[in-house]
């Protein structure tokens, strides 16, 4: 009897190779796209002189924006007093 292993041998091609590859490349994209956004963000609330706050608990699509009295999703319009 042959004994059985416990894993399997993998085998990669080259197309999974190139395929991991490409999704490293997006990812790193994604990251550094993501970065240029929260950046443009807090500049444009701080020059609007309102905050980013928490995820907005109504729709979970947005942050909400913070004003000295208000708080208001920009995605579902849900507002908060505070």
């Amino acid at each position: 009897m042959i004994p059985l292993t416990a894993e399997p041998t993998i085998r990669r091609d080259e197309d999974d190779d190139e395929g991991e590859a490409d999704l490293e490349d997006r990812l790193d994209s994604l990251e550094r796209e993501q970065t240029r956004l929260e950046r443009t963000a807090s500049g444009l609330a701080r020059e609007s002189n309102v905050s980013i706050g928490r995820s907005c608990p109504h729709c979970e699509e947005a942050y909400m924006i913070q004003r000295t009295d208000s708080m208001y999703c920009p995605a579902c319009r849900n507002r908060t007093g505070m």
